[in-house]
């Protein structure tokens, strides 16, 4: 029995029974912890991989209503210059209209080797034969599209993992599914949605925790699909990373500041930037005294340095170091207000 590919529950209940065969049917249950629905009783990954590239029914080109309107989509969101990779492309329809709409660089992978060869004679797309499993990346993707993909995976958290693992710094992902919560809005061919290809149903809430990691830039549903965009979220890990190099700069500027500072030197500012300097700098070798305005820390000692409130500097003629960014011209107008002759250093 498969686990919720949504939250790895074993707890699941049917809800409906699909034969297809004396021996082939389909146990659509609903997971007891997150409500997600999918098929139960299914076979390996590998064994839908074979299915899909033995017994591929998409050589005919289908949906082409549905393909345009996610070419619109995708367009208003990737660079005509986005490296573009869609994944079980079938014959390329979808990167064609890509292709017509200035797109170049282009491709996509198909388990169907004969899907692969009509890309190539219908659109002239070369299309490669494999797997989201098999498939061996020799670059990062801007945008990677997954047009009615995830309903069909037995395992969608691996797959995903695959795919973030593809994307680039901050790769955008398009995904569409059939809208299983709006299905019985429009029942023509009854379950119809019940395929035996159709192992996930989702609804816009479970596209959501699915997808978490990333950011939602575009969400729309009608009754038969569900349409989104999505932005890979390590843009902050890339954004903290570039604070921490903008940073590593500015310390080391700072630092050539110290090094000039003549010994015996009163520092202005007993707050977390000084202590940050102590442990980074040699700026404890020159400090005499410490000054800050918090009363609490009038007397005490900071690395065995006594710290003074602003009214005892009276007493001394030393060089006042401002350590501080967001306070330093408060800092040095009350220097300037108390009648101090004390010459002053910033950063």
């Amino acid at each position: 029995m498969r686990k919720c590919p949504m939250c790895e529950s074993t707890d699941s209940k049917l809800i409906y029974k699909q034969k297809y065969s004396a021996s082939f049917s389909q146990r659509i249950s609903t997971c007891l912890k997150c409500g997600f629905v999918f098929v139960t009783n299914v076979k390996q990954q590998k064994f839908f991989n074979k299915f899909y590239k033995d017994m591929s029914i998409y050589e005919q080109t289908r949906d082409e209503a549905f393909h345009i309107e996610s070419a619109k989509i995708i367009n208003d969101y990737a660079k005509k210059t986005d490296r573009i990779l869609d994944v079980g492309c079938s014959i390329g329809h979808l990167l064609y209209l890509l292709k017509q709409n200035k797109y170049k660089n282009l491709s996509g992978f198909d388990p169907s080797p004969s899907c692969c060869l009509v890309a190539k004679e219908k659109y002239n797309l070369n299309i490669g034969t494999a797997t989201i499993d098999s498939f061996q990346p020799k670059k990062k993707y801007d945008f990677i599209i997954l047009a009615t993909v995830l309903e069909h995976l037995v395992n969608l958290s691996d797959s995903l993992q695959k795919i973030r693992s593809m994307h680039s710094i901050n790769g955008k992902v398009f995904i569409s599914v059939p809208n299983a919560s709006q299905a019985y809005e429009k029942v023509e061919e009854p379950f119809y949605e019940f395929s035996p290809e159709h192992i996930n149903f989702f609804s816009t809430w479970y596209i959501n925790k699915l997808m978490e990691g990333y950011t939602c830039l575009y969400l729309r549903s009608d009754p038969v699909v569900i349409y989104s965009v999505w932005k890979k979220s390590e843009v902050l890990k890339s954004n903290i990373e570039r604070y921490i190099t903008e940073s590593k700069t500015k310390l080391s500027i700072i630092k050539k500041i110290i090094q000039r500072l003549p010994n015996k030197i009163i520092v202005w500012g007993a707050g977390a930037l000084t202590k940050r300097l102590l442990y980074s700098t040699n700026l404890k070798k020159k400090i005499f005294k410490f000054v800050d305005k918090n009363a609490n820390l009038a007397g005490t000692k900071i690395e065995g340095i006594e710290v003074l409130s602003p009214d005892q500097l009276v007493k001394y003629k030393n060089p006042i170091l401002v350590s501080s960014f967001k306070f330093k011209k408060e800092i040095i107008d009350q220097i300037k207000e108390m009648g101090l002759k004390n010459s002053i250093i910033t950063f």
